[in-house]
């Protein structure tokens, strides 16, 4: 490693770095059993002088999946390594996993890294394995890329009891994608870099399903099997963590969805609606995402028994009108200042100035359904001045937070045109179980208690449960 043969000039030059063979080592075999795979890679001193790395270690020192070595020397560091002009070394590095341990020992995707200090600059080589043994769909490679599922008219049914975890953008398309109860589907998400046509740099979040125009989607959930959407750490660190993934996407004009038993947790949006698709949702739980539950343009949708909670933003977003049907549900949009529910029939093209709007119209009606949280607004309407462009609401027999919504700058007439048999409460005092443990059952003493309005329809809760057939209550869980 030392040069001693020819005079040593070592440069201190930020810009005169040791180059890579490799920016990420990927350990692709999927272990079955207690196994162990050795990679390496080689360090380059591409740079005319000596270089010296002050330090090569392990990121997640003794206590990591991983081990190396530098040229045949084990250890978790190494200091003051020299390497002369056009020369190189090596480094070995080995992952011994057990697929069989639990996931906060060995996760679905374990990581770590090896950092490397030189001339106050530090790099990363990125270190990944698959740790439990599970579903890699499409396949390893897919991660920041996109990749296209022609169903050729078929269908594509996930069942295997063991989870399936989706790299990069998967696109489902010409066919059904079913899924059976109790499938859990893990998505690798992160920030990504990627580059245009042009050449130019742009960054997004990886790790989306995205059900085609000429696709859709069977999600056949149940109370005991429910089928789960999230990203792969399973961590109790990472149970409130938004953003690890993307979401679930439905395409402009795709029909025939249904979403049954799902919950949708910890990506930036759960589940997008585009313009002129739908979908039907039911006894359904969104929580922990980065943005909205579930976020809607030009769209239909029929949302029943479903929870919302600990979004970023709203948990439902609907935008340039559409048709939707929101029955016995409950937003409980807690810790951010933005409004639980937003319905427009416009959508700006050109913000921040908003001086040109997409338009089409609105129908949207909510009954029996709970819309609170610690906005000052939960509820929002934004009608465009235009109007000819149809903008019918009604809402019955909703519990609803709303303070400036109504002064005359903007629905002075809410509670008497939108919102005739609606209650009014401000605060979250007698409503649920327990906030602090997103407990959203209803307290013993609830205000929702037996205020919905008997339907004759949606007989059981989100838990499976009969509703009271003269006095049900308000929102997706029944009180019993």
């Amino acid at each position: 490693m030392n040069g001693a043969c020819q005079k040593e000039q070592f440069t201190s030059d930020p810009a005169k770095l040791p180059a890579f063979s490799t920016d990420t080592l990927s350990f692709d075999t999927v272990f079955t059993t207690l196994g162990s795979a050795t990679l390496y890679f080689k360090i380059y001193n591409p740079h005319e002088e000596f270089l010296r790395i002050r330090s090569i270690r392990l990121a997640g020192g003794a206590l990591s999946h991983f081990r190396i070595n530098l040229d045949g020397i084990p250890g978790n560091e190494f200091k003051e390594i020299e390497i002369r002009p056009k020369d190189s070394l090596y480094i070995f590095c080995e992952v011994t996993i057990n697929p069989v341990d639990p996931l906060e020992v060995s996760p679905f995707i374990i990581q770590d890294s090896i950092v490397f200090l030189t001339n106050t600059v530090t790099q990363r080589v990125l270190l990944e394995a698959r740790g439990q043994n599970a579903n890699y769909f499409p396949d390893k490679s897919n991660k920041g890329q996109v990749s296209l599922l022609d169903l050729q008219g078929g269908t594509l049914r996930l069942a295997d009891p063991k989870p399936y975890i989706f790299y990069g953008i998967v696109v489902v398309d010409n066919g059904t994608l079913v899924i059976d109860p109790g499938t859990n589907l893990h998505f690798f998400g992160g920030i990504t870099l990627a580059k245009d046509a042009e050449g130019n740099r742009f960054y997004y979040n990886d790790g989306r399903l995205i059900i085609g125009s000429n696709a859709s989607i069977q999600v056949n959930g149940t109370l005991e099997k429910p089928v789960i959407f999230r990203g792969v750490r399973l961590e109790s660190s990472y149970q409130d963590i938004p953003g690890q993934w993307s979401g679930l996407f439905i395409d402009k004009y795709s029909t025939g969805n249904e979403i049954h038993f799902a919950e949708i947790r910890n990506n930036l949006i759960g589940l997008y609606l585009d313009s002129l698709s739908e979908c039907l949702v039911d006894k359904c739980k969104f929580s922990f995402n980065s943005y909205q539950g579930i976020s809607c343009y030009a769209a239909q949708l029929k949302l029943f028994n479903s929870l919302f909670y600990n979004q970023g933003q709203q948990s439902l977003l609907i935008q340039n009108g559409g048709i939707y049907e929101i029955v016995y549900s409950t937003f409980a949009n807690l810790g951010n200042s933005e409004s639980a529910v937003l319905l427009s029939n416009n959508y700006c093209t050109n913000s921040p100035f908003c001086t040109m709007y997409n338009k089409h119209p609105l129908k949207a009606s909510f009954t029996n359904c709970l819309i609170t949280g610690t906005a000052g607004d939960e509820f929002w309407m934004r009608k465009d001045v235009d109007e000819q462009v149809g903008f019918e609401v009604n809402l019955d027999h909703c519990l609803l937070k709303v303070n400036e919504l109504i002064n005359k700058d903007y629905f002075p007439d809410f509670k008497e045109k939108y919102g005739m048999n609606c209650y009014y409460k401000n605060d979250l005092d007698s409503l649920f179980k327990n906030i602090s443990k997103d407990d959203y059952t209803l307290d013993s003493l609830s205000f929702a208690d037996k205020k919905a309005l008997p339907l004759g329809l949606h007989l059981t809760d989100i838990k499976n449960l009969m509703r009271d057939a003269q006095f049900p209550d308000l929102g997706c869980y029944e009180l019993n």
